[in-house]
């Protein structure tokens, strides 16, 4: 589906069971103003659901520095859609952080409680400002100086907001018009009372 597809089927939508004349036919750059808002909303919407959640995920793959921390995760790329700040930040704790060595590393949401002792059974990441931090398998850690790095480069598999239209996949297009007409209503009321 294109950007100049979704809206029309949007706009048909709109007009559906309105009497004439139709008055979104003239607005299709408040509609196009409302595509990345209903897009985000789409992508959270499938982030949080288990049985649409793989449609909207990708790979990404993160270097890792000295201290085992990634660099800004809003410049990572994707391994399906080619673009940048796409990766959903609080969608990963969804999806899974695998390092080098094939190792699935366990969430931590509490940057402190990535600091403290945990099982040395485990690899660890937690998110901070925007970059993941690691933890290696196997060594103890009573504190920040103790923590050492998983090998990198990372694999994260994590939910994305599509830059463009192209990129949703044909399952989801009903549900992408469906957010837009939603945006649209609660952002455009005067309109949509012009068409009432």
């Amino acid at each position: 589906m294109t950007l100049a597809d979704l809206i029309e089927r949007a706009k048909r939508r709109l007009n559906a069971g309105a009497p004439q004349p139709h008055v979104w036919a003239d607005h299709e750059i408040e509609l196009a103003a409302c595509v990345q808002d209903a897009m985000h909303e789409l992508s959270m919407r499938v982030m949080l659901d288990n049985q649409h959640m793989p449609w909207l995920q990708q790979d990404y793959t993160i270097t890792l520095n000295a201290v085992g921390e990634s660099t800004n995760l809003l410049t990572a790329t994707g391994s399906l859609t080619g673009q940048t700040a796409e990766l959903i930040l609080e969608g990963i704790q969804y999806g899974v952080v695998r390092d080098n060595d094939a190792n699935i590393l366990v969430y931590t949401p509490n940057y402190s409680d990535f600091l403290r002792p945990q099982s040395t059974s485990f690899a660890y990441y937690t998110l901070k400002n925007r970059v993941i931090a690691t933890r290696a398998l196997g060594v103890a850690v009573s504190g920040p100086a103790d923590i050492a790095s998983v090998a990198g480069p990372l694999v994260v598999t994590a939910n994305f907001t599509p830059k463009n239209v192209t990129d949703v996949p044909l399952a989801l297009e009903d549900d992408l018009v469906a957010r837009l007409v939603e945006v649209v209503l609660r952002k455009l009321p005067s309109i949509s009372d012009a068409a009432a």
